[in-house]
């Protein structure tokens, strides 16, 4: 089935959306109501099929351990924590070409490390609590207008805004900057040397996936030609597979291969052989630049439900007021109404079960080693299950990263603190969806992210 044509064509009994009449309902009532559609609930149950999870999971995995063993084995077990965060860079550009992959790693390392030191100095020159909360909100919005501006997909700004917060911990003084700040870097080094390995090997793996993907995606579109979503993630996926084919057709080493599955991918849907130009993270974030103004939108909304959301816990007595912001800004990298509420039913209800489930593993007070394989192990099992179902995959976040916080210092308290915290960043991010969302009079925001 051709796929270069223009999804214009509206589907039979549907109105355009500029053809409608306009809705003078209060935008504020239209989108409570749409947060209170019970179809979320069936929604936060519902299983996704994935694919190629395995293999960035084992990746992810390998780099937090090996951060870990260096760390600790270099007798700095009190900075393995801020190693790992910083291997947990591994998780973003999972299925890029391996150049783009490089330079994201890169800019998001930078980002991980740089976020630590804000919070660490300005916890260490005494700051109030609502300055360094301000701080974390700021960072989230920031991390979450870059995000949308080179399109990175999942995990958004959550994991940067986990590593501010923990620059917040441990009442740290000026000295203890430049460990952490060496701690981080090294998991962000063990991170790009792991994820890029597979270039050595196999360096057009990521273009057979996405040629893959694109060829599955037409093929369900043709046989399906009146469903719209089905024609809609065809078109996403060929486009998607042309850009990665685009990068590695740029490249002397995979050039004959990109060229082979162009025409592959040609044949199977219908689309041009001939590629488009390479587009860079620069090109990426000047295209988005001069496109839609949603990513300043949402940059707004996060920062001010982040800000919210961890002063309300503060004000409450919570003890990580900054996980509330992290709450937040995960609820909203859901970019839709019924996806923000779905992302914080599945946050709120899988973070309950899995501080009960981390309770008794914090108690037991395991020692580095047993703490340390447990976090790689709950970190596998995590990459394996986000993308099938993200509340069950809290299951497993919720302990790994509570137990990864207590290889820098103590345990006590800290999972009663996470589900508090986090319920009420999720519900502070579905209210920015319906106050925030509403009153820029935007009905919804499209695209969609996956964690």
């Amino acid at each position: 089935m051709p796929l270069s044509s223009p999804l214009t064509t509206a589907a039979p009994g549907h109105t355009p959306t500029d053809q409608r009449p306009p809705d003078h309902r209060s935008p504020v009532r239209t989108a409570a109501r749409e947060v209170l559609d019970p179809a979320h609930l069936r929604a936060a149950l519902r299983l996704t099929s994935v694919d190629a999870t395995l293999a960035a999971a084992l990746l992810c995995g390998a780099s937090v351990a090996i951060a870990l063993v260096i760390a600790a084995t270099s007798g700095h077990q009190d900075l393995a924590g801020f190693a790992a965060l910083g291997a947990l860079t591994s998780l973003y550009g999972r299925f890029d070409p391996y150049r783009r992959r490089a330079a994201l790693l890169t800019l998001v390392g930078v980002a991980m490390v740089g976020s630590i030191l804000l919070t660490s100095a300005v916890t260490a020159a005494g700051a109030p609590t609502w300055v360094a909360l301000g701080v974390v909100a700021l960072l989230a919005g920031g991390m979450t207008a870059l995000c949308q501006l080179l399109r990175t997909g999942p995990p958004g700004a959550t994991i940067v805004v986990f590593a501010a917060g923990a620059g917040l911990a441990g009442a740290p003084t000026f000295a203890d900057l430049a460990p952490r700040g060496l701690a981080g870097l090294l998991g962000v080094a063990v991170a790009w040397v792991v994820c890029l390995a597979g270039f050595l090997f196999r360096p057009s793996g990521p273009a057979r996936l996405a040629v893959r993907r694109a060829t599955l995606a037409a093929e369900a579109a043709a046989l399906a030609p009146d469903d719209r979503g089905a024609v809609g993630r065809a078109h996403d996926a060929v486009a998607l597979a042309r850009r990665v084919l685009a990068d590695d057709a740029s490249h002397r080493r995979t050039r004959a291969t990109a060229l082979r599955l162009a025409d592959d991918l040609s044949g199977a849907a219908g689309t041009p052989a001939d590629l488009p130009p390479r587009l860079t993270l620069r090109a990426t974030a000047r295209e988005s630049l001069t496109g839609s103004a949603g990513w300043r939108l949402r940059s707004l909304r996060v920062t001010l439900a982040a800000a919210v959301a961890a002063a309300v816990a503060h004000v409450a007595g919570f003890g990580h007021p900054a996980w509330a912001a992290m709450g937040a800004t995960a609820t909203l990298q859901g970019t839709t109404t019924q996806h923000a509420v779905v992302r914080a039913l599945q946050r709120a209800l899988g973070t309950v079960v899995g501080a009960l489930v981390a309770w008794p593993l914090l108690d037991a007070h395991l020692g580095f080693w047993a703490t340390a394989a447990l976090v790689v192990a709950l970190q596998v099992v995590t990459e394996i299950v986000v993308g099938r179902h993200y509340g069950l995959a809290m299951l497993t976040i919720t302990p790994m990263a509570l137990l990864m916080t207590s290889l820098g210092g103590s345990g006590e308290g800290i999972a009663l603190d996470r589900a508090l915290d986090t319920a009420v960043g999720a519900v502070v991010g579905v209210l920015a969806v319906v106050l925030v969302h509403a009153r820029r009079g935007a009905s919804r925001v499209s695209g969609t992210a996956r964690t």
